[in-house]
């Protein structure tokens, strides 16, 4: 073999792919990392440095490569006096020449530890903000779009402990990679140290001609190969390492700080829609609101449930929304395009269907999606506490609707019933192919805005209608709620005037009666205490008999859950207004 040129060790053979395949949203920009490759150990070391575009293609082709380590004057540098320390970050050139790339990855090696750090400028440049994972990964987030994980950040390794553990890496967002390096007209190359050991490589004895080792500078890398000695190498003796440089971007435009529309067809559309289009004619796009699931859980987005709008900070909001039927949302298109980043707009259009398919929703499904069930929960609720707020107030007692059940209807109203933190997951998006564990979860999120109701209060609302403190000291505030419903049909059966004849029935009041409403309530509670069990038979029968209680056959739901959480939503709020009607003085 005479032309080393193309030749790589069959355990370094990986390098001759392309560094970055060009799919993922992210860049590794740098690592180290000894996890084995093919099954032969060594460790890689990968940093980047930025390549002016007019030296790109000689930087690549070099002999023997360029530097492969981010360098600096330190840690703990000597600086004579009269000296003026060089605080810079940088990639050695060619071999030869007075060359120093700057790099974007900041690193330094104290010790037996070693750290890996995004450089601050381009953190800079994009406004981006920390965000600390539980695993000590560290996220880098862009808060005006708001665009997450920007930059992923295991920023350290201590050689020192056994094993590598986490490997320390950087990641980077591909759009703001390649934004970056436009900005500096420049590329980014990644420059590495790689080593293997192996031991069924059969063209070592043929490159390295009968010596122990040898190194060749060839174009973007310098070659080094070694047969090792001795007992401790004998399982893999062959040993190969290479410096090297490989291309990992080449920037062909800025889609951050230039970002533009894209140029989407929405369905029922022929041409791609422009702000300019939707400004001309009234538009309407209709998307699934499956669309909302990627701001649901994070607390700096608004999402308004009744309309399917979105805001963010006053940064962009989704105006001028309406939900349809019971999974979809018409948008205005000129709204979507004035008031929204280009990736916001790109979000929605994944999520964007035919106008039939919503309108085909609503004949279906009527208009009442997650939002509507929701409300009709929180304010059935609020019926049963503000009727507690009167009977107290009949019975001299004092106790406020806030003091019963923690919320206060006319404040729910101002600031928006979805907003109480036990209300909001309540008004998430259910889909129709929803799993048995997201009904039992529903259930669990129901019981919590039931768990709101005070024992003290009503217990005291119990004793004044002439329940005996000793028979209901026990019970809990549903099984108190309960009483009180026992208590004033009793008095209403037997012709009395609830609640200012309560005295003259409760010598006779049954504990054990049947107050229908309360049925659910209470299989609400068993489910609740299900979603906690592990899998079996018997829990699978429980769960089926608890939700035949609601009218769901779970034999129908083997293509989801969704219908059965919809019906779950609905008997509830039937039974809760039921149970406010048994409170009323009438």
């Amino acid at each position: 073999m005479t032309d080393h040129s193309t030749y790589w060790p069959k355990s370094l053979a990986h390098l001759v792919e392309p560094y970055d395949d060009g799919v993922s949203d992210h860049v590794v920009i740098a690592e180290i990392n000894d996890a084995p490759v093919i099954g032969n150990k060594g460790i890689k070391s990968v940093c980047t440095a930025l390549v002016p575009l007019d030296q790109l293609d000689e930087v690549l082709s070099a002999p023997g490569g360029i530097g492969w380590e981010v360098r600096s004057w330190g840690p703990h540098p000597c600086v004579d006096e009269g000296q003026v320390y060089d605080t810079r970050f940088w990639v050695d050139g060619r071999k030869g020449r007075e060359e120093k790339f700057q790099t974007i990855v900041n690193t330094w090696k104290h010790h037996n530890q070693e750290v890996l750090l995004p450089d601050n400028v381009m953190l800079m440049v994009y406004g981006l903000i920390p965000r600390y994972i539980g695993d000590g990964t560290v996220c880098w987030d862009d808060p005006q779009a708001p665009v997450y994980d920007v930059l992923r950040v295991r920023s350290h390794v201590d050689y020192g402990r056994r094993g590598m553990g986490q490997h320390p890496q950087i990641s980077m967002r591909r759009d703001y990679l390649e934004d970056y390096c436009s900005l500096k007209s420049c590329a980014a190359v990644a420059v590495y140290y790689e080593e293997r050991f192996s031991s069924a490589d059969d063209t070592f004895d043929e490159i390295l001609q009968g010596q122990e080792g040898e190194q060749f500078e060839l174009p973007g890398r310098l070659l080094g190969m070694a047969v090792l000695k001795g007992e401790y190498y004998s399982a893999a003796p062959q040993f190969a390492r290479v410096w090297g440089c490989r291309l990992m971007l080449r920037p062909k435009s800025r889609p951050i700080t230039n970002a533009k529309d894209p140029e989407l067809v929405w369905p029922g559309d022929t041409s791609p829609m422009t702000l300019h289009r939707a400004s001309q004619t009234w538009v309407y796009g209709y998307v699934s609101d499956e669309v909302l699931r990627e701001y649901e859980s994070r607390p700096e987005f608004d999402v308004l449930p009744e309309s399917g709008g979105v805001s963010y900070n006053g940064w962009w909001a989704t105006s001028y929304s309406y939900r349809m039927g019971r999974n979809h949302i018409r948008i205005e298109l000129k709204k979507l395009y004035e008031g929204c980043p280009p990736h916001v707009i790109a979000h929605w259009h994944k999520f964007a269907v035919a106008k039939q398919l919503a309108e085909r929703d609503c004949k279906l499904n009527g208009d009442r999606n997650i939002s509507v069930r929701a409300k009709d929960v929180i304010f059935a609720y609020l019926r049963i506490t503000k009727f507690l707020e009167h009977l107290s107030d009949h019975l001299g007692a004092g106790f406020t609707q806030e003091e019963f059940g923690s919320f206060v209807t006319e404040k729910v109203k101002h600031f928006g019933w979805w907003t109480p933190s036990v209300v909001k997951p309540l008004t998430m998006v259910v889909s129709l192919s929803a799993s048995r564990s997201e009904f039992l979860a529903r259930a669990t999120l129901l019981s919590k805005i039931l768990e709101n109701l005070k024992p003290a209060p009503v217990r005291s609302l119990a004793i004044q209608l002439g329940l005996e403190r000793d028979k209901v000291k026990a019970f809990g505030s549903l099984k108190l709620l309960a009483s009180i419903c026992q208590l004033a049909v009793a008095t209403r059966e037997q012709g009395h005037m609830f609640p200012v004849d309560t005295h003259s029935v409760a010598p006779s009041w049954d504990p054990e009666s049947r107050i229908a409403p309360f049925d659910r309530v209470f299989a609400l509670q068993a489910l609740r205490d299900h979603a906690s069990h592990a899998p079996s038979a018997h829990h699978d029968n429980e769960v089926a008999a608890l939700a035949k209680r609601f009218g769901i056959d779970v034999a129908t739901t083997a293509t989801g859950w969704g219908y059965a959480i919809d019906a779950l939503y609905d008997r509830i709020a039937e039974d809760l207004n039921s149970i406010a009607g048994i409170l009323t003085s009438k």
